[in-house]
């Protein structure tokens, strides 16, 4: 296994982590303040890692590399802003369904709609092929997740 794989499943085991932990906090202090909490941690900790991106050299280039003019906003559109609704939608919506379907189910669906949302990325946006071991492999991962929240 290359050394990249472990990125992913790191990424899988904090959607767990963080949609537990904010369901944990929401009991304390409500669902949007532990998200609001969330999000400034994220926000402090992605800037750390901007700056030292991009001033120290080699640190990690192809993330601090800019395309284009080098401005950060040079090209802007509304659409650069989707990915951070979605990451308000995934740090809202997991842990208001793991407190309401429990952390297996909730995270099982996940799995199921990224499973079919990659599928389709690869193949429109990417220029991977859905190949048939591609859609088998998704079809069984879905197949048992939906078995899991049929019967759980």
């Amino acid at each position: 296994m290359r050394l990249i794989s472990l990125v992913p499943l790191l990424c899988g085991l904090a959607v767990v982590a963080q949609a537990g932990l904010n369901r944990r906090f929401a009991g304390q202090w409500g669902l949007l303040s532990a998200v609001l909490m969330n999000m400034v941690v994220a926000t402090v900790a992605t800037f750390a890692v901007y700056v030292v991106a991009r001033s120290v050299p080699g640190f990690w280039p192809e993330a601090a590399a800019p395309g284009g003019s080098g401005r950060f906003f040079d090209g802007f559109t509304v659409w650069h802003l989707l990915p951070g609704l979605c990451g308000v939608l995934i740090v809202v919506g997991m842990p208001w369904a793991m407190g309401r379907l429990g952390a297996v189910q909730s995270a099982l669906l996940l799995m199921a709609a990224q499973l079919l949302t990659s599928l389709v990325w690869d193949a429109m946006v990417e220029g991977r092929p859905a190949t048939l071991a591609r859609v088998v492999g998704s079809a069984l991962a879905f197949a048992g997740a939906a078995i899991a929240v049929w019967k759980g």
